[in-house]
């Protein structure tokens, strides 16, 4: 694998669809962090905020000091991170605006000596046409890691089509596209020759060392009982399967679910109570823990789940990051039966109905042994980040040496 210090550099301008400060770690911050640590000059830009009441909400938890409130920037590492604001709902006009804005920027942050790369992930963002038009860059990329018209709030035909033509259109503008998941890579490729698959990954560096606090877990999880089946990430309704999870808690009445992360209905803020697992005893919801910190968590685990439904969203373009963060500590992975999982049945217990679900918890606590551990951990290793953005940068140089 090449090494951090080689190779060729470039400039980033990295349009998200979401924040930076998002508490939970992405494909894209995986990809950016990576990128700005080998040295590549990167501007992260947050998908514009619009200045409503959750706005204001963040602004008084602190999260938006004075500085980051006039300038949109602020710093993390050597990554700077652009957070436009919509004060209004012309977003076709600001998203002139914030493209010229973000120009300015690189002007003003990038080496004039290396060349620019537009890096797109946020394929729904309004005037996608603007920032490609206004924004300098010698390469144009989608990183495609979502199945985007799949997504709920695109509830009418009319809203579908566009994010499809918005789609359609940055696909055959790009002079080269990623897919994480193969109905992803089927769909591009209608839009563009230079597609390439490339399927999440996860951080095997930091995740492997988690067998290491075993005997200092977080307090939250050290005195639960035992057997604990753990799943971190986003809870919401067009993804987490709550049904499952509410016949998994009543099928193991002595087992320990312990849930880790938001909780969403619609895309807005919701309860237990709300996704339907409220007046469960043996399910245990913590709120989202710093990046820093989350591998102590899986550290109390005896097995992960991801008990995602099967829908036109994941199986057409799902591949959990958090798969091979789990694989990495080691643990058995009960997951549904998502395409993007196919090559890894060795490792994981794929799941084709509840009652098999069900019965693959309960196998891999039986089966679990050190053997098992290290094949897991042997695929997490390969399957990294650093691996993942060397495949990238490969070939984002064969274009750009041509």
């Amino acid at each position: 694998m090449q090494s951090r210090q080689e190779g060729q550099k470039y400039n980033i301008v990295c349009l998200s669809n979401q924040i930076w400060d998002y508490p939970l770690w992405t494909n894209k911050k995986h990809v950016m962090k990576r990128l700005s640590e080998q040295g590549h000059n990167v501007i992260f830009v947050d998908p514009p905020i619009n200045t409503g009441f959750l706005f204001f909400k963040h602004v008084k938890a602190g999260k938006w000091n004075l500085k980051r409130i006039l300038e949109w920037t602020y710093k993390d590492e050597n990554i700077t991170v652009f957070s436009p604001l919509n004060f209004f709902p012309a977003f076709e006009f600001l998203s002139k605006m914030h493209a010229q804005l973000i120009s300015d920027l690189s002007t003003k942050k990038f080496d004039k000596n290396l060349k620019t790369i537009l890096w797109v992930y946020h394929v729904e963002i309004a005037g996608i046409k603007n920032y490609i038009d206004k924004i300098s860059h010698d390469v144009l990329v989608y990183d495609c890691v979502d199945n985007y018209p799949a997504f709920p709030k695109y509830d009418t035909l009319e809203k579908k089509e566009k994010v499809i033509k918005q789609e359609e259109f940055l696909a055959k503008q790009a002079d080269i596209v990623f897919a994480t998941a193969p109905g992803l890579m089927d769909k591009l490729k209608k839009y563009n020759t230079n597609v390439h698959f490339m399927p999440n990954v996860g951080d095997f560096d930091k995740f492997v060392t988690s067998q290491n606090y075993k005997k200092d877990l977080p307090e939250e999880i050290r005195n639960l009982k035992r057997p604990i089946i753990g799943y971190t990430g986003a809870v919401d309704e067009y993804k987490f399967d709550a049904q499952l999870v509410k016949k998994l808690a009543k099928d193991y009445p002595n087992y320990t679910f312990v849930i880790i992360g938001p909780l969403a209905l619609k895309d807005r803020e919701a309860s237990a109570q709300d996704i339907g697992l409220g007046d469960l005893e043996n399910v245990v919801f913590l709120k989202s823990k710093p990046y820093s910190e989350i591998h102590k968590y899986f550290a109390g685990f005896d097995s992960f789940i991801i008990p995602y439904q099967l829908n036109d969203y994941t199986v057409g373009g799902c591949f959990p990051v958090k798969f091979h963060d789990a694989l990495a500590t080691g643990l058995p992975v009960v997951v549904t039966d998502l395409p993007a999982y196919a090559p890894f049945e060795d490792v994981s217990y794929i799941s084709k109905s509840y009652n098999e679900f069900s019965q693959n918890i309960r196998k891999s606590l039986e089966e679990d042994n050190e053997q098992r551990i290290k094949q897991r951990q042997w695929v997490a290793k390969d399957n990294n980040w650093d691996g993942k953005v060397s495949k990238m940068l490969a070939l984002i140089n064969e274009l750009t040496n041509k």
